[in-house]
């Protein structure tokens, strides 16, 4: 084969190369007839979304705080005695000539007595006695206890002078971070948080971490002050976490202005996402696959009565489909409200994929025109 031949050969070797590899469209994600025949082999759950299923994840609540931190006033928190704690002891006798009678009449004040690290006080008479862990009242009795045989008819007053064990820390993004004391009454979290000065996001971009001994629990400010179940009583010991963390959702595929975007207000449905991103793309856009992509709690599927067969550290890979074609799918739309992290997804026509394929037809065309017109000129230089 002499020089110009091979010429030839190499010209349509690349021009095929070429073809071949653009038989291939690429695409930005899934057909909208993809993502359920993936379904079966990925094990996600997709469901349709209707009437029923909007009224089931609207009256959906829950749990929060309160699963793990009971928030009745039955519940709330009582002062007791802990190490470091400083008393003030009074004792009365009912007649003079007592134990403690004196310049003060039938009575002895201790202002200042502290319980050591083993949670125990020292009285006169009384010998070391174990309080940490009891009210105020239960000392009184204990100490009233200790006395009996020894003074007259004796009563006590016990008071807490600094209570060093009955804090909460409030940490995290507030304004006032610190160790607070807890009233005897008892103060619910919102409260707390106030007196740490608040936090210094706003409550739709914040988040409450409540630890408790061996229990935690998480929820977003807003919730708390919206929900007075998640409003729960603190305890002793108790550590709050405030952080700020926005909340985001994302919008891919066939919309004018896919990204990340985060909530600017307390809700935001599908719809409102969508236009968020400008809208579908009349170009590109099926409307019958639009997707909402989400790890959705076992229990909300549960309460639907669609089966599931995977979870994800405790929650099921699930994918909402709207079929924006018909009219009605705009309230399910509108009423379809997006949690953190969740992906709204907007599949491609399926005459985009075709308009690809006539495109590269034409490519192909033209280039197959090309090659004939260069081989023709290279045989016209052979002869």
């Amino acid at each position: 084969m002499g020089s110009l031949g091979m010429l030839r050969l190499l010209v349509v070797l690349i021009v095929s190369t070429t073809l071949s590899g653009c038989m291939i469209t690429p695409r930005e994600g899934p057909m909208s007839s993809e993502i359920e025949t993936q379904s079966k082999q990925e094990e996600y759950v997709v469901v349709d979304v209707d009437a029923s299923i909007v009224d089931g994840l609207s009256r959906f609540n829950p749990v929060g705080l309160r699963k793990n931190f009971s928030s009745s006033r039955y519940n709330a928190h009582v002062s007791t005695v802990g190490v470091g704690d400083v008393l003030s002891v009074t004792i009365f006798e009912a007649d003079s000539g007592g134990l403690f009678s004196g310049a003060n009449g039938n009575r002895a004040v201790f202002p200042q007595v502290a319980v050591d690290r083993d949670g125990s006080i020292s009285l006169p008479y009384s010998g070391l006695l174990k309080v940490k862990g009891k009210t105020p009242l239960q000392v009184q009795d204990l100490i009233v206890e200790s006395l009996e045989g020894k003074a007259i008819q004796p009563q006590v007053m016990v008071s807490v002078v600094e209570n060093e064990s009955n804090r909460i820390t409030l940490s995290g993004d507030v304004s006032k971070p610190g160790l607070y004391p807890l009233p005897i009454n008892g103060v619910r979290l919102l409260d707390a948080v106030a007196e740490a000065g608040g936090s210094k996001f706003p409550a739709r971009e914040t988040y409450v971490t409540l630890v408790r001994g061996d229990r935690q629990g998480v929820q977003l400010l807003e919730t708390v002050i919206a929900q007075p179940d998640e409003n729960v009583y603190v305890a002793q010991g108790d550590r709050i976490y405030i952080s700020h963390d926005p909340q985001r959702y994302t919008v891919l595929g066939a919309v004018k202005k896919p990204s990340v975007y985060t909530f600017d207000a307390s809700s935001i449905s599908v719809l409102e996402a969508i236009a968020a991103a400008g809208g579908l793309n009349d170009n590109r856009a099926d409307a019958t696959g639009v997707f909402v992509f989400r790890y959705e709690d076992p229990k909300i599927l549960e309460s639907l009565n669609i089966p599931h067969s995977r979870e994800v550290r405790g929650k099921v890979p699930t994918v909402y489909r709207i079929n924006m074609q018909h009219a009605k799918s705009y309230f399910y739309a509108q009423s379809f409200h997006l949690q953190d992290k969740d992906s709204v997804f907007v599949s491609n026509a399926k005459g985009v994929e075709i308009g690809k394929l006539l495109n590269l037809i034409n490519m192909a065309t033209s280039s197959v025109k090309n090659v004939a017109v260069t081989t023709n000129y290279i045989d016209n230089l052979a002869d």
